[in-house]
Parts: C-alpha cells; structure tokens; sequence
C-alpha cells in the first residue's frame, strides 16, 4: 500500500490543476474581451512637438500649419522663402532649406514688423507675413522669385 501523505498530496495537485483550467477556461474570454476594448480605445497624444502620433481630433477642423524653425524643408519653407523675398527681406537661392540665411531674414522681419524676434515661423508670423499689412524691407520690392524648381 502506498503512503497515506502521497495519496493525499496526489489529490490535492489533482483538486487544483481542475481549479487551475477551470479558471483558464473562464479567463480566455475576458483577454479576449480586454484585446478588444484595447484596440477600440485611442492611444494618448504624447506631449513633445513634432511627434508622428500627433493628429487632428476632429476630422472637420484645419490641419495645424507647421511651425517652421532652422533644419525644417519642404514646400512650407519655399513659401516663406518666396514670401520673404518678394519683401526684400531674402536674398539667397529659395531651396525649401530653413537654414541660417532663412533664419536671419525671418528675425529681420520680425523686428520690422514688431514681433519676437526668434527666428521661428509660428502662427503670429505667419499671419502677419502673408498679410497685406506685412512691411517691406525696403522700398524698393523685386519683381522675380529666384527658384531651384526646374520645368
């Protein structure tokens, strides 16, 4: 005959690997349950600027514009280029680069125009820069845009 303790232990492991699957067997639906509320829930918009997550709540609502700064490209920074030169403000060669001679020409529009001048394209700037009240920096205007574009 076997030991009574051996029997009794046997038992017991037996009692709980059935409470064990039975307490599987009732939390697979409640993952599967979570998964789903999971991926039903929006992930948190990060604090940083600039972020990939970064997006329009509303789908009815404008597009933030960028804010503009020293290593931005693109078509955004062509237009404050353009912008800038038609004032008198930029000289250099309208490349979609916001590298320092940008930079410089912002700041110097910014002070004409009474703005901060930080050298950053946000909102204010913007809007006073494609404004029709935005101040030349001379009196004199330039009738061409220089551009890289090539037909």
């Amino acid at each position: 005959m076997r030991n009574p303790k051996t029997i009794i232990g046997l038992v017991v492991l037996g009692v709980l690997l059935i409470a064990l699957g039975i307490l599987i067997g009732q939390m697979i639906p409640v993952i599967g349950q979570v998964r789903l509320e999971m991926s039903l829930t929006p992930t948190p918009e990060p604090d940083w600027p600039l972020s990939v997550m970064n997006v329009t709540p509303d789908p009815s609502m404008p597009t933030p514009v960028p804010v503009l700064r020293t290593g931005r490209t693109g078509q955004e920074v062509k237009d404050v280029q353009s912008r800038l030169y038609t004032l008198g403000y930029y000289s250099a060669e309208i490349d979609g680069q916001y590298g320092a001679a940008t930079k410089e020409a912002v700041i110097a529009f910014q002070r004409r125009n009474g703005l901060d001048a930080d050298g950053i394209v946000g909102a204010e700037t913007r809007a006073v820069l494609f404004s029709a009240g935005a101040k030349p920096a001379a009196a004199e205007v330039p009738e061409a845009v220089p551009t890289t574009d090539t037909p």
